[in-house]
């Protein structure tokens, strides 16, 4: 079989056309492009905090960002959180600063060791510390350095398990916050998220074609992907079903303004006397 684009000797298919690795890699950063043109992403002259955890989807996302920052006018640096999972965090690092070095990206490190805990320390819901402690060092990080953005790796499997979960569990109002582009206020700095429209599949194709630097273990603490299985299956028997949903999730809803606090530690932005992120603290610090 032969790449339709240029007759080399194919790699894999595409929507719906078969490439070789070089075109199928140009394919992908085109629509990673559109994607970004189409919900406004990215302004001109805009610097952009690009999250990477070492793994296929954030890493794709960055490879992509560096190939489009150019021609779209936007300055692009890395963010690794080393979150304290043991081996799983090592290698992770090491092919963040193993990606990084390849494209000549600045790279900064946070460590959630410097505020007494890991995430290894913590028990119960694991993954909603987690999820909070990125959140909140991400926003951090990328105010106090000047950052206009922070892109992450969420991609359209992502966000459509997580609009299902949210629907199912009476919290459809969280949706809202799954946009393509989430605009900063007051110390809350904006969010994009580049990868909207891609695929899980998608996002590991590129990376095996451009052959980058990934961690393919998954994290310990990860839980099933139920979720995820359940979009798959509706993306089998309804093709298009993944795209449709999310082009209607970004539509523009008007709806009354969030009210919020500051936490009474930390001084950041929350909607109870104490940010999430000081109560983990609190909770699972060793210098308590």
């Amino acid at each position: 079989m032969r790449c339709e684009r240029c007759g080399s000797k194919a790699f894999e298919r595409f929507r719906g056309k078969v490439y070789c690795r070089e075109c199928f890699a140009t394919r992908y950063i085109g629509a990673v492009e559109s994607c970004v043109r189409r919900y406004r992403m990215i302004r001109d002259g805009e610097s952009v905090l690009a999250a990477v955890s070492g793994g296929k989807d954030s890493v794709a996302m960055l490879s992509a960002l560096n190939g489009l920052s150019k021609k779209m006018n936007f300055e692009v640096s890395a963010l690794y959180i080393d979150l304290g999972i043991g081996e799983y965090s090592r290698k992770s690092e090491d092919s963040v600063k193993s990606l990084c070095r390849e494209y000549g990206i600045e790279l900064h490190t946070a460590r959630l060791e410097d505020y007494g805990f890991t995430v290894s320390d913590v028990s119960g819901k694991t993954c909603s510390v987690c999820g909070n402690v990125k959140r909140y060092l991400m926003n951090r990080f990328a105010r106090d350095n000047g950052f206009d953005v922070i892109a992450t790796g969420h991609c359209g499997e992502d966000i459509l398990s997580n609009f299902l979960k949210n629907l199912y569990s009476g919290n459809i109002q969280w949706s809202e916050k799954q946009k393509p582009r989430l605009d900063g206020y007051d110390r809350m700095v904006t969010r994009i998220r580049p990868l909207y429209e891609m695929s899980e599949k998608e996002n590991m194709l590129y990376v095996l074609a451009r052959s980058l630097p990934f961690v393919e273990d998954e994290c310990p603490h990860a839980p099933p992907s139920t979720w995820k299985e359940i979009v798959y299956e509706i993306e089998r028997r309804i093709p298009g079903f993944r795209t449709s949903v999310l082009r209607n999730l970004a539509r523009e809803r008007k709806g009354g303004n969030e009210v919020f606090r500051y936490c009474r530690i930390c001084g950041e932005i929350t909607t109870s006397e104490i940010c999430q992120f000081c109560r983990n603290i609190a909770r699972f610090s060793k210098n308590q």
